[in-house]
């Protein structure tokens, strides 16, 4: 009996330990997204996203409001589609020529491509935790 209750007390605290790590892993990968998007993204679409950052005012086509993507998606946050447009996979219209910088190209420059991957998939996150409800 007392083996056993030795045993679910390591077993819970794996679990514990487990779950605070998760925690832990969470919140950095949402400070990482929130840090890339101030980096990269908040001088066009702002600091909260409404589209209305300091170069917006000079762009032929205002920047959206990133706040907005699940509203006008159905309630779906469109996940893969922001990735390929970040990155550069996807274009546009109102990128045109690449108005907007493709992320994609220019962080697997400067820091290879699986990190590039992790930046633009943290910056996703930072997106999908803006969503106004």
């Amino acid at each position: 009996m007392r083996g056993m209750i030795s045993s679910r007390a390591s077993l819970w605290l794996a679990v514990g330990l487990l779950v605070a790590a998760t925690a832990s892993y969470a919140a950095s990968a949402a400070d990482d997204g929130a840090a890339e998007y101030k980096a990269r993204c908040a001088s066009c679409h702002g600091e909260s996203g409404a589209g209305d950052g300091p170069a917006a005012a000079a762009m032929r086509t205002r920047p959206p409001d990133l706040r907005r993507l699940a509203k006008s998606n159905d309630g779906v946050f469109p996940d893969k589609v922001l990735a390929t447009v970040i990155d550069g996979r996807k274009t546009i219209r109102a990128h045109g020529t690449f108005e907007m910088p493709v992320w994609g190209r220019q962080l697997s420059q400067s820091v290879g491509d699986g990190d590039a991957s992790k930046r633009i998939a943290a910056i996703v996150g930072y997106l999908r935790s803006i969503q106004l409800k």
